[in-house]
């Protein structure tokens, strides 16, 4: 009996088998049963003809069979349903349900995921870059695909489309470290997946590195002494104590964006806040970021300075006294001044590099070095900032008075200390034998 569905109504032996209905503005046929005591109701996909009617009756007559003997698996018998429902009647029918890979859409998984984890996420710049990531690089590819056809071979195919989408590079391939961070995205979101389903499924990362794109011969991106001088003095006054006590500290933007009048104290700077893309944070990138500076001569001369231009609480204020913004200034300022200099063009971040080889040339201890970077071994130390000391060679008098001599010649322990605490031979390996007693 077909039944339109603002006249149906039910009468006892019609809820016990069922019923088949058409809905107002719809040509397709509709079944319409109960469930555990639950109202069903799914569109059949077919239209409403004498011999559809028939085999969809035959149809709903058999899952009223297996209904009524105890027998019916709701997932099974409507896999176009939501998990929710299926999840729901599985529970009702004594098991529990759980999706295969086949049934869910990366793309519907994506908005659950951003809405259950990302938002959970503690940094605010690490839910915005992963945000970016899903909308820009994995809904597009992966929207209408499947867990299941999440494969070894699939990633590599994504991989290949790993192009720059604007600007001067469009076209040419994402840098390693770029293409990391976007896979690091879909791994996450493969592993929270496999877990809350409990998939055993082969793993599409395993062998990805093969496939990354190749990471291009490092190019030396430190300053040159006479570089450096010609920057600092084609850059507006108000810039030049910020990027020289950059210099002076090894601190990056968005340190100096969070330094506080606060964090300075009589001899030294507490490093322990960032302001991140207008965010303040409380903590830094990693527990070895916070960190204590000394303030030497020429680092107070410029706190003297910058501290009585504005009454803000930030030390590097921008004239209004809100906090200096990163972005503004590389592409309003910075970029064009090295342009102007006529020097090849390398961001701000190479002057934490060159703070490292100056520091390095002019015979600071590599351990003493990592504290003050804020790394967390003297990896980094030894092998890249050192590769950056061949040119140095010439500038070495002129980075000595730059920094000063309190900066060099800062109260070290003597060489008994650490060979009473270490050994000779963890002494050695450990460079630390040009410590002075």
């Amino acid at each position: 009996m077909i039944q339109s569905d603002h006249l149906m109504l039910f009468d006892n032996e019609e809820k016990k088998k069922g019923a088949i209905i058409r809905k107002k503005g719809s040509s397709k046929l509709y079944i319409l049963f109960y469930y555990f005591n639950r109202r069903v109701e799914k569109t059949t996909g077919v239209d409403d003809t004498p011999a559809n009617s028939e085999q969809v009756r035959k149809w709903l007559d058999r899952v009223i069979e297996k209904r009524d003997a105890g027998k019916l698996v709701f997932a099974d018998a409507f896999p176009g349903a939501s998990d929710e429902e299926k999840a729901y009647f599985a529970r009702l029918e004594g098991w529990n349900y759980s999706p295969s890979p086949k049934d869910i859409i990366i793309g519907d998984y994506i908005e659950k995921w951003d809405r259950e984890v990302v938002e959970l996420y503690d940094s605010h710049t690490k839910r915005f870059d992963y945000r970016v990531i899903l909308k820009c690089w994995v809904k597009p590819y992966f929207a209408e695909k499947t867990f299941y056809e999440l494969t070894r071979l699939e990633m590599q195919k994504f991989i290949a489309t790993f192009k720059c989408k604007i600007g001067k590079n469009k076209g040419m391939p994402l840098s390693r470290a770029r293409a990391s961070n976007i896979v690091t995205v879909v791994r996450a979101l493969f592993n929270d997946a496999t877990d809350e389903y409990h998939w055993d499924i082969p793993d599409p990362f395993r062998n990805i590195n093969r496939h990354m794109p190749k990471t291009p011969p490092q190019v030396r991106d430190i300053f040159l002494f006479d570089e450096w001088l010609h920057i600092v003095a084609a850059l507006p006054e108000w810039h030049r104590p910020m990027i020289e006590f950059m210099m002076l500290t090894g601190m990056i933007h968005s340190e100096i964006s969070g330094l506080l009048r606060s964090h300075i104290r009589a001899d030294h700077i507490m490093v322990q806040q960032s302001i991140v893309r207008d965010i303040e944070s409380p903590t830094l990138k990693t527990r070895y970021r916070i960190r204590k500076l000394p303030i030497t001569q020429r680092i107070r001369g410029i706190l003297d300075e910058v501290l009585v231009r504005t009454n803000s609480p930030y030390v590097f204020a921008q004239p209004n006294g809100t906090p200096y913004r990163r972005e503004p200034f590389v592409e309003r300022c910075w970029r064009k001044t090295v342009v102007k200099c006529g020097i090849p063009y390398r961001p701000p971040y190479s002057i934490r590099h060159s703070f490292a080889a100056w520091s390095l040339l002019v015979g600071i201890e590599p351990l003493r070095l990592v504290k003050l970077m804020g790394h967390g071994s003297k990896q980094m130390v030894y092998e890249v900032y050192g590769n950056y000391l061949d040119g140095l060679e010439g500038d070495y008098w002129e980075i000595v008075n730059y920094f000063g001599k309190d900066y060099i010649e800062a109260k070290r322990k003597p060489l008994s200390f650490y060979q009473n605490l270490l050994g000779e031979s963890l002494v050695k390996e450990r460079g630390l034998l040009g410590v002075t007693a």
